[in-house]
């Protein structure tokens, strides 16, 4: 039948995961080498190809390819094609991130095993299945999506060096749900830390805590300084909070209200920022075009 997209079901165990930009800029140099060719002719024929298939998905325009005078193109379609190779992974959120590799599978334009490579060094909670019929040359893809305890038996030893925040929300809802709302806090911090790596996308940055490259995380986010702050706080709260990030005799000073809030609020700053970001490429793609468009 064919890869016809992700189910509701699927949709919705995903709302939480977040790709981040090193793992987007993994696929793009995949991409770029499934569609590189010595004839620059057959190259942007198969960036087209492959272009097309993320419009589909992203709902834009497909972009006819037509060659002036037999196989001349001209440089400025060059240019187009290459940009939005580059592009490519950048633009979607995980739903449609997801389909896009599924689609891309499926048309052979990338090898699954190279894709699903990349995805488990970096923690991430789905992978593909490529079916093939050697008869009639039919392919199918499935997309697998981990559950919570699958990802957690998964991830035993590698969380601390590539987190993934579908799991961390998940402990998080998992400790309100016990009253353990130090546990709640210690979740809520984690996740702001690994988001703030992800946004400020400096490898020099992976292994220090939040507090250390808070500013530049500040110049980089798109949040509002007030929002800031508050993950600043909640950051610093953790490392005195008793129970939260260290142990301790007293009593947790957070309670139930507190809790909940920090929950809800957790999750939607992060919806938020990845949001953001992706508006702010796109921004930054509209801003080009118009220049380019002047000159």
């Amino acid at each position: 039948m064919g890869f016809l997209g992700l189910s509701k079901e699927q949709k919705e165990h995903l709302v939480n995961e977040v790709i981040s930009e090193r793992v987007r800029l993994k696929l793009t140099r995949l991409l770029r080498a499934a569609t590189r060719s010595s004839n620059p002719a057959i190259q942007i024929v198969r960036q087209n190809h492959a272009i097309n298939i993320i419009r589909n998905v992203l709902n834009l325009p497909l972009y006819e390819l037509e060659a002036e005078d037999g196989e001349y193109y001209y440089p400025a379609e060059y240019g187009w094609h290459n940009s939005q190779i580059e592009l490519a992974f950048r633009i979607p959120n995980t739903i449609q991130l997801v389909e896009i590799l599924a689609d891309l599978i499926e048309e052979g334009v990338l090898n699954e095993a190279e894709v699903n490579e990349i995805l488990e060094e970096n923690n991430l909670s789905f992978r593909f299945k490529l079916y093939e019929d050697s008869l009639s040359d039919a392919r199918d893809v499935q997309v697998e999506i981990f559950s919570i305890e699958e990802l957690n038996e998964l991830l035993k030893e590698d969380l601390n060096e590539h987190p993934n925040i579908r799991l961390l929300i998940s402990r998080m809802d998992d400790a309100l749900k016990r009253n353990d709302y130090s546990a709640v806090l210690h979740a809520s911090a984690s996740i702001f830390e690994t988001l703030a790596k992800d946004i400020t996308g400096i490898p020099s940055v992976q292994n220090q805590t939040l507090a250390s490259f808070f500013d530049r995380y500040k110049n980089d986010s798109s949040l509002p300084e007030e929002i800031l702050d508050y993950i600043l706080n909640i950051y610093r709260r953790r490392n005195t909070e008793p129970l939260a990030g260290h142990g301790s005799l007293e009593e947790p000073s957070i309670n139930h209200e507190e809790a909940v809030i920090l929950s809800e609020m957790t999750k939607a700053f992060v919806r938020i920022e990845r949001q953001l970001a992706n508006i702010r490429v796109n921004l930054d793609v509209h801003h080009n075009s118009s220049e380019s468009n002047e000159i």
